[in-house]
């Protein structure tokens, strides 16, 4: 049975090295900017933006209220200047200053409301700003560990290489050839173990005389699931 414990040795460690493979590529689809990094990162553009918005707007307010306070006052000068002595024309001018009055009024509270929302939206910058310096700490910490197991994940990768490299030629081509056909057709399970008189391949049981034949063949396949067994008592 050396030909088939050689098999076995050889599945364990392939299935072994997939392993670490798959782990191996977990890890580099972790590594990077992650997307919680992405989102706050976000959350801080749009906050920034919104700051810069509002205070273009909190700007041109500005500028439409100090506008209509220099109008008004030119206006009221004129107004009271005796300038204008024609009463339609005073009233006119008077129910133009009222209106003026009125705008102004109203683009000062659009300003008011603009400025306590500008310092809202930089409170928010701040909380954003927070939230993703928390998220990058975290994420330096993650890749932290992340690396130390690739790392390690590396080097048993590496051992298992090794190990199968000194194996292989202890193997003949033959016997490989049937292995590698097995493990496709097999779920990767091209070598069963006999346990209790049992295939742990398909859980069937092993008839007694096929039981005696393992000591005598080299090789001895199950009925049921045609994988090649071994005796756990071979390792």
């Amino acid at each position: 049975m050396k030909r088939a414990r050689y098999l076995y040795q050889l599945q364990e460690l392939e299935n072994r090295e997939e392993d670490i493979r798959e782990r191996l590529a977990e890890i580099g689809a972790a590594l990077g900017e992650t997307v919680a990094q992405r989102k706050a990162r976000r959350a801080v553009e749009n906050a920034e933006k919104n700051v810069r918005r509002l205070t273009v707007q909190q700007n041109d307010l500005g500028l439409q209220a100090n506008s209509l306070k220099q109008k008004i006052s030119e206006e009221e000068q004129q107004l009271y200047s005796g300038s204008i002595r024609n009463p339609k024309e005073l009233s006119e001018k008077q129910a133009e200053i009222v209106s003026l009055g009125h705008r102004r009024e109203s683009v000062e509270e659009q300003l008011l409301d603009t400025m306590i929302e500008l310092e809202e939206a930089k409170s928010l910058v701040e909380r954003a700003l927070a939230r993703l310096k928390a998220v990058d700490a975290a994420w330096t910490a993650d890749q932290q560990v992340l690396l130390a197991k690739k790392e390690e994940l590396d080097a048993r990768l590496a051992d298992v290489a090794a190990r199968k490299d000194a194996l292989l030629p202890s193997i003949p081509a033959g016997d490989i050839t049937m292995y590698r056909r097995l493990r496709a057709a097999k779920g990767k399970m091209a070598v069963a173990l006999i346990r209790s008189g049992t295939c742990n391949g398909c859980w069937m049981d092993v008839p007694p005389a096929r039981l005696a034949r393992v000591y005598q063949d080299e090789f001895l396949f199950c009925e049921n699931c045609e994988r090649l067994l071994l005796l756990e008592e071979e390792l």
